[in-house]
């Protein structure tokens, strides 16, 4: 099970393009949830409950849409390690 939810964070870290970004601000957790949905291939339940975390996170609204854009080049090292914690973190607590 754990190297199950370790490719799963994987896949979502360096997919960033899973996402869609919705203009200005911050996505929506119902549009991270139906990008994880319809390109990552993930179950409604998994992707809602990684969505609702992501945008709760501390995560900035420019951390989430450069995850969303798949273009962190805006972004400092401490930026990118924060938007990889959070997507494990989620990943890991809502597949458990």
């Amino acid at each position: 099970m754990k190297r199950s939810i370790a490719a799963l964070a994987a896949t979502l870290i360096t997919a960033g393009s899973v996402l869609t970004a919705c203009g200005g601000g911050a996505p929506s957790a119902d549009d991270i949830s139906d990008s994880l949905q319809d390109k990552g291939g993930l179950d409604a339940k998994l992707a809602d409950c990684i969505a609702d975390k992501l945008v709760d996170s501390d995560l900035s609204d420019d951390q989430l849409n450069a995850l969303a854009d798949d273009d962190q080049s805006d972004l400092d090292a401490d930026e990118v390690a924060e938007i990889t914690d959070e997507v494990a973190k989620a990943t890991t607590d809502c597949a458990l």
